[in-house]
């Protein structure tokens, strides 16, 4: 259908129609079907943002060996070297296991023996105390005086070994060690020669301190039987079954032990032995008297029967070495 043309609208200027038809928009109901930009400022955004880094899991931790594995691997290397190799390896180990127990050895040895003072070396001097001071509230309102020791003599040294029948300035130190030990009596000069009665007293201390070693019961004084005659847990002398006069290096020790035991009403008879019947005499005395009953006359069994004999009134004496 034609526009008919209406002769009462009126005429639009030339520039009115020209831009009516440049602009897309109409009025009245007439939708607008203007064109409008995309907002693409969100996908820039998340296009501009780079993506979280994720964070990367724990490493597990290494597992340890257990001991045995590492030595057993240690093992399969160590067969798989060449033979030379573990030979001088072996060599080596035992070297130095070998090294290890001679220390272990020697060095307490060492430190035993320096610890250990020589006779001549042996002092006897008082050591410093680091106790603190008493306060006044401690001191005591009464004192009372203390008796001072006198200096005790040094220990004389051992220079070289003494054989019988020689002269040292040893032997009357020697003797006085001897004496209280109960090995003999002390002689009315007691001088510098090492006579025969110190040396069978020497020899009965060497038979009851070194029972096993036979070899010592010689009468020289050594540094041996010197340190044994110094220690404390040097054997005093003593009588027992089957010693007899003769193994005891003196000709009337067990004859008077015996006389003692006749004299006291515990034996009979006198036979130079330690027999039996002086075993079961010296085992009532020592019931009777409270001691320990084992038949064996120690120091204690000789010496309460010598003052038994005493005040019975009998002449023989204490079974003590002669000099």
């Amino acid at each position: 259908m034609e526009d008919k043309w209406n002769p009462n609208e009126p005429e639009l200027e030339s520039e009115e129609l020209l831009d009516a038809e440049d602009s897309p928009e109409v009025e009245g109901d007439v939708l607008d079907y203007t064109e409008e930009e995309p907002d693409n400022s969100y996908e820039g955004e998340l296009m501009s943002e780079e993506p979280e880094e994720e964070p990367e899991p724990p490493k597990p931790k290494p597992k340890k060996k257990s001991f045995k594995k590492k030595l057993r691997k240690a093992i399969r290397r160590f067969f798989k070297l060449p033979l030379l190799t573990r030979c001088i390896m072996l060599g080596l180990l035992v070297a130095v296991i070998a090294v290890i127990v001679i220390l272990l050895v020697v060095i307490p040895k060492n430190c035993k023996a320096s610890d250990r003072q020589k006779p001549a070396d042996i002092v006897a001097t008082a050591e410093p105390t680091d106790e603190p001071e008493a306060t006044p509230e401690q001191i005591p309102t009464t004192t009372a005086t203390t008796p001072t020791n006198p200096p005790q003599s040094p220990i004389p040294r051992l220079s070289d070994t003494i054989k019988p029948n020689t002269s040292n300035d040893i032997i009357p130190f020697i003797r006085t060690l001897l004496v209280d030990l109960g090995y003999m009596k002390m002689p009315d000069t007691n001088d510098v020669l090492y006579d025969q009665a110190t040396v069978n007293a020497v020899k009965r201390f060497q038979y009851r301190n070194f029972p096993d070693n036979i070899k010592e019961w010689d009468g020289y004084i050594g540094e041996k039987t010197y340190e044994k005659m110094l220690a404390t847990d040097a054997m005093a002398f003593y009588m027992k079954s089957g010693d007899t006069d003769k193994k005891l290096y003196d000709g009337e020790l067990v004859t008077e032990l015996q006389q003692q035991l006749i004299a006291t009403g515990y034996l009979k008879s006198i036979t130079g032995s330690y027999d039996q019947a002086t075993v079961d005499a010296v085992r009532r005395f020592q019931k009777a008297n409270s001691l320990k009953s084992d038949g064996v006359a120690g120091q204690s069994t000789l010496k309460l029967l010598a003052q038994k004999v005493a005040e019975a009134g009998q002449p023989t004496s204490e079974p003590t070495p002669n000099p």
